[in-house]
Formats: structure tokens, sequence, C-alpha cells
């Protein structure tokens, strides 16, 4: 493993990178790299990884935990769930499910305007929701739009049901009962890695925690969580053991049953089989993946996000740590 994240790490754009797999009997996992381009502390074992959206597969983890609960429903319509919070609603979207937002089939564009989201700003949750509530649908409901802004509502209506914010509500049904202590929103504080984005005469610059650090926080929802790469493969294991305790065998083949042309599950998209997500906040790049059929699931990230550059060393990555997996199993790579 060591080898796989030093290989990663020494690509010219990528500062730092994390690597690991999980069974459910072991995980490995390493590092390597800086945790600026422009300085020279390495990347630390227990260091924080921004997720981008693959926090979307805790939000729906989230809602499963809810339905369970008996808060809220998967067919819950944004009708029923706001009332009459916002009254600018267009009759379009009161009767869209928050299992139709959490797969990406309300029709919902991917994000506000560039002007609306300047005018949000770092503004509250129900100001976002209230100006995408009150534009038009993009896409015909049932189909496949990626949306974050439909991952806001989701995450709008489980505020509704739960009498909390998404941040206090994540932490309390994800985080803390599966042990991810180091989770948290924004972008990464203190003696950690920071973001980077392209330097005007060439090469990476380093972002300081701060607003241009990440997403808006009203974008929560759909992908402001950082952690440790140990945490996400905590995470990650329960979701490839389905862990009976944690939810019912019925909400894990829920979340994790791709369905309609899109071919998304819950914060998960099919590809031949394998279970995976993609996340940047343009800042950092992660992956996941869930190879249920070989048990093995694995987590990579690098502190960069320029994807035409960096998407390739990451997958080869997340495929080398695959058959690192195999291997220590016994299995064929």
């Amino acid at each position: 493993m060591p080898e796989i994240a030093e290989a990663l790490a020494a690509h010219p754009a990528v500062p730092g990178a994390f690597v690991g797999w999980t069974t459910a009997e072991a995980q490995a996992m390493a590092v390597a790299g800086l945790r600026r381009a422009d300085g020279t502390a390495p990347v630390d074992d227990d260091d924080l990884w921004h997720i981008g959206s693959l926090t979307k597969s805790m939000t729906a983890t989230l809602a499963a935990r809810m339905v369970e609960a008996g808060l809220i429903g998967w067919d819950t319509t944004a009708g029923e769930a706001f009332g009459d919070r916002y009254p600018d609603m267009r009759d379009a979207w009161q009767d869209v499910t928050l299992e139709a937002f959490l797969r990406h089939a309300s029709g919902m564009g991917a994000n506000l305007g560039l002007l609306a989201t300047l005018l949000q700003g770092q503004g509250p949750r129900e100001d976002y929701v209230s100006r995408v509530l009150s534009e038009a649908p993009e896409a015909e409901r049932g189909g496949y739009l990626y949306s974050n802004a439909g991952y806001v509502v989701a995450g709008a209506m489980l505020e509704a049901a739960g009498g909390a914010s998404w941040e206090d509500l994540v932490a309390r049904e994800v985080f803390d009962p599966l042990g991810l202590s180091s989770a948290g929103f924004g972008p990464p504080a203190g003696d950690q890695p920071m973001g980077h984005r392209a330097a005007l005469i060439g090469g990476l610059r380093p972002v300081p925690p701060g607003p241009r650090a990440d997403n808006i926080p009203a974008l929560g929802p759909a992908g402001r969580v950082h952690l440790s790469g140990g945490d996400m493969l905590r995470y990650l294991r329960v979701h490839l053991v389905r862990e009976a305790d944690y939810l019912s065998a019925d909400s894990w083949e829920r979340l994790h049953r791709a369905e309609g042309p899109g071919d998304y599950a819950m914060g998960w998209i099919d590809l031949d089989g394998v279970l995976r997500h993609s996340g940047s906040n343009t800042l950092w790049f992660a992956q996941m993946r869930l190879h249920e059929a070989e048990g093995v699931a694995v987590f990579v990230a690098v502190n960069a996000a320029l994807l035409d550059r960096v998407r390739a060393p990451v997958e080869a990555a997340a495929e080398a740590a695959l058959a690192d997996a195999l291997r220590a199993a016994g299995g064929v790579d």
C-alpha cells in the first residue's frame, strides 16, 4: 500500500494522497506527499480529507435512519415536509418525494445559477431551498439529472422532520453511532492538509481554510464533510457488510439499489456492478468504491482537484488498492 500512495503523490498534480481498503475482517491504508504544495510538512496517517459529494451517501444513510425511526418516509413529499414554509414553491415540487431527490430523479437543476449562488453566499440553508423551490424543473421527473440542489432540498426535508440542522442530525445518526470521531464540516482547519487550485503561473496554490476553501454552507447535505481516511474506511465497512445493528436489510437494499437511466442508487453510482462515487469541491478529489462481490471497499483522496489531471491517477490507485486487498485475502488479482 505505501507504494500505491507514493506513486499517486508523485504525480505533479497531487500534493498529498490517502489510499486504503477494507474488508469485513481487515484493512490497509497508506499516505504520502505533502499537506501543502509549497511546504515541507508530510501528510499524516490521521489527517483529514474533504470528501465532497461522497457526503451524499451519508445524507442518504441519515435518511434511512430517520425512515426507520418513523420520522419521515421515502415517499414523503416536499409539500408534506415543508407545509407552508416556502410560499413561493412551484407546484411542480409539491409532490416530489424524498427518495426522488436522493436518486437525482426530481428534475431539479444541478445547482443554483451563478448570480443566485453569489447572493446566497454564507446565508442559511433555508434561503437556498427557497430559491431552488421557486425555480422550474430542468428535466422530466423520473429521469436523471445530477443535482446538488436536490440533495440540499432532501437535507432540508430531513431537518424539518428531525427538528434539527442537517449537521446535527448527521452527526447524531451517522458519525456518532459509527465512531467517526474525526468527521466534521467544511475545510479541515489547523495543522491539516489544504486543498489546492491551479496557480496563475503553473503548479498548485494551497487555499487556507475560509469561505473560499469550500462550497457554501447551504450545500452541506450535498458535499461538505471532511474526515480521516481511517474513519472513511470505517464508514465504508458498515456499508460493505450491511451492518444489521445499524440498518435493516430492506434499508441497505434500498440505499444500494440503482434505478433509472442514471444507474444511480442513493449516494452511489452502479458502474458494471461496482457501487462507486467521486467527490470534489474543486480543491480536493476523493473516490469511494464498494466491490460487494469481492467483499472489498476502497477509498482514495488527494488534496487537489484539477480533474483532467487527477482523475486518472486516482482511478489507477483505486484499482491498485483493490488488487492489493485481493492479494491479501488470497484471491486473484
